[in-house]
């Protein structure tokens, strides 16, 4: 066995343990009658089967088709999940893990100097993470230089004091008190900054640990595609890139049934059989590249091939058989409706086999992207075939992001993803059509201020403003916002920790010891409401959009519940307080549908702004949702009590409760 082969079965070894963990659970849940989930169920057995075809083990590749096959049979409703089935599917799962037994072999001699080591990788991200909380914790040593600050200048007070009384003894301590204070400042300073630059250094050295080459990602696929060719009746070539550089290895483990699955789709969806080549004047054998590229700390991954090209026609007929797209509804764009292509269990395929046609392929394309807070696109490829774009960061420890201020609220922005930062003055900014745009270079760019998007007030504006030109999905926008504050290097933690799937923030960050949102690029380059040159919204449209107060005085909440709202369509106004939420709602300058509001608020909280609604005749009829972290009985009577439609606590809050509520309201 080679150095390469046994790479490519170490990884298959770690994969194979991960998903026969996940295999053997479901395995223990059916047999205790709990609720199993097929589709996850599925997906692993279609992931081995992939992977063991990639190193080569047939027989674990057979065992995993077998029982993706009859778990299909049971998600159809053709075979029951019974003993019998269960026996079977553990019959296949044996199969699976004794066809990936290795053989002896008699390992060969490892020159001392070329030694490798195997480090747990969960141990590695502790290191990384203890790494992160000592880095903090430095930081905040700052806190006790200020104080030190603060009694160096005390003692200078005291000193002219105690001079004015003319004890010369007490004068001279005090002196002597302050020279020892700034000294020892600046001693603390000295000593924080070697501490820092050394917390530094080790963190790096501990996230390099996770580093692996990125040409690694694509080690056994050439003769992957070539077998799978085979199987099909075709020929194929795969050209791989000569890519330089590295990536987590958690990105590049994570991006191989993707990539593989993108491999598959190319074989079976694009290239031509090669009689049908030939006709189209093209050469017997289908050529599929893998490009890879680096840039901004960033991987992009392209799977092009020069097959048939993506058939607009199937997909819009199977998106309507679907469901996806109602049968009246006109045809989406192209970029819209090759996007249908990533959704759950959506699949061109004429036949259903080992290779492709389940429905699962690019779903998992799509999902692991997001997971990795990247992205995926789909489109033709120039000269003919298809393109399939995938946009991962390079590393899931730090991320490099810019910190902007919008009003009250501390957000964060992928440094990656911004292009460029500018002052601007309002002359140049100019409408065009619906939209506010800003000349860059040469190219007129929309323009959106980000605090309309998150629904906060712009501060005190200068005559300058502060633009970031972010690009994102081949995509521009400028962004305005107040302030600029810093750029830093921060790990970012997963969204759900605080809230259901919303799709405008990419995830989390702790700064200062406050949660701030992580924006994705990805929608704020979407189309949103522009700069104030926009014209106002006609009546029409107003009957069209239904409106909703959001009244919380907590931002984080208040951009959450923004967002999971206009996500459904909604428009959306804020407000900090009961009391603003009510001279909001009496001035009549909206036509406000229903409130949200929270409990706890300054002013006049929610039971306060409930109870004035109830008693105002021309508000009384109004839809209000309380949404709160009380969970107690008699808060939740009271609520009821006073006229609330409806009471959510935070406790059981999810994206799904929310907008089941307003609907079932409005």
């Amino acid at each position: 066995m080679d150095e390469l082969e046994a790479e490519l079965l170490a990884a298959f070894a770690s994969e194979l343990a991960e998903h026969m963990a996940g295999i053997r659970t479901s395995l223990a849940d059916a047999d205790a009658g709990r609720a199993v989930d097929l589709r996850e169920f599925s997906r692993r057995a279609h992931s081995l089967k992939g992977a063991a075809r990639a190193v080569d083990l047939p027989d674990t590749e057979a065992a995993a088709h077998e029982m993706e096959a009859l778990l299909l049979g049971v998600e159809r409703g053709e075979a029951a999940l019974d003993a019998v089935t269960i026996a079977a599917l553990r019959a296949y799962a044996d199969a699976i893990e004794d066809g990936a037994a290795p053989a002896p072999d008699p390992a060969l001699p490892v020159a001392e100097d070329d030694r490798r080591v195997a480090l747990p990788g969960h141990r590695v991200e502790r290191l990384g993470r203890s790494l992160s909380v000592l880095a903090t914790q430095i930081a905040d040593q700052g806190a006790v230089t200020d104080r030190l600050q603060a009694l160096c200048d005390d003692l200078a007070g005291l000193q002219a004091l105690v001079a004015q009384g003319g004890n010369a003894e007490a004068v001279r301590r005090v002196a002597q008190a302050t020279t020892e204070a700034d000294r020892i400042r600046r001693l603390h300073r000295r000593l924080a900054d070697q501490l820092e630059r050394s917390s530094a250094e080790l963190e790096r050295d501990g996230e390099r640990l996770l580093l692996q080459p990125v040409a690694t990602l694509f080690d056994g696929y050439e003769r992957a595609v070539r077998d799978l060719a085979t199987a099909e009746g075709k020929t194929a070539r795969l050209l791989l890139p000569d890519v330089e550089g590295e990536a987590d290895r958690r990105v590049l483990a994570a991006l191989r049934d993707p990539l593989l699955h993108l491999l598959r789709n190319a074989v079976r969806h694009g290239i031509e059989p090669p009689g049908v080549r030939v006709a189209a004047g093209k050469t017997d054998e289908g050529l599929i590249a893998i490009e890879a590229r680096i840039d901004r700390g960033r991987l992009t991954l392209t799977v092009r091939d020069d097959g048939r090209g993506l058939d607009d026609g199937a997909i819009l007929a199977r998106a309507r058989a679907a469901g996806l797209i109602a049968p009246d509804a006109p045809r989406p764009a192209p970029a819209a409706l090759h996007a249908l292509l990533f959704e759950q269990g959506f699949s061109t395929a004429d036949r259903l086999d080992e290779v492709a046609g389940r429905g699962i392929g690019l779903s998992v394309v799509a999902e692991t992207a997001r997971r990795l807070h990247g992205s995926a696109t789909i489109a033709p490829a120039a000269g003919g075939g298809t393109a399939i774009r995938l946009t991962v960061p390079l590393t899931l420890t730090r991320r490099t992001l810019l910190l902007v201020e919008v009003g009250a609220m501390l957000c964060a922005l992928p440094a990656d993803a911004v292009r460029h930062v500018r002052r601007i003055a309002p002359a140049d900014l100019h409408a065009s059509g619906d939209a506010t745009i800003l000349v860059v270079d040469g190219d007129p760019v929309p323009v959106t201020r980000l605090g309309d998007v998150l629904g906060e007030a712009h501060g005190a504006g200068g005559t300058m403003l502060n633009a970031l030109v972010l690009i994102a999905d081949g995509q521009r926008r400028v962004l305005v916002v107040d302030t600029l504050r810093e750029v830093r290097a921060l790990l970012v933690g997963d969204p759900q920790a605080i809230a259901a799937d919303v799709p405008l923030v990419l995830g989390t960050v702790l700064v200062g010891g406050a949660v701030v949102l992580v924006l994705d690029p990805a929608q704020l380059v979407r189309d949103r409401p522009g700069m104030p040159l926009l014209p106002a919204a006609t009546a029409t449209d107003a009957a069209r959009t239904r409106t909703i107060l959001v009244v919380d005085d907590s931002i984080t909440t208040r951009t959450l519940e923004r967002s999971i709202l206009e996500a459904q369509g909604y428009r959306v106004l804020v407000e900090v307080d009961g009391l603003a939420g009510l001279e909001r709602l009496r001035s009549g300058i909206d036509a406000i549908d229903l409130v949200v509001a929270d409990v706890e608020m300054p002013r006049m909280d929610g039971f306060g702004l409930l109870a004035a609604i109830r008693n105002d005749p021309a508000l009384k009829t109004l839809p209000v949702v309380m949404m709160t972290s009380r969970n107690s009985p008699d808060d939740i009577e009271r609520g009821l009590g006073l006229g609330a439609d409806a009471y959510v606590t935070k406790q059981d809050f999810d994206q799904g409760t929310l907008v089941g509520v307003v609907q079932q309201l409005l």
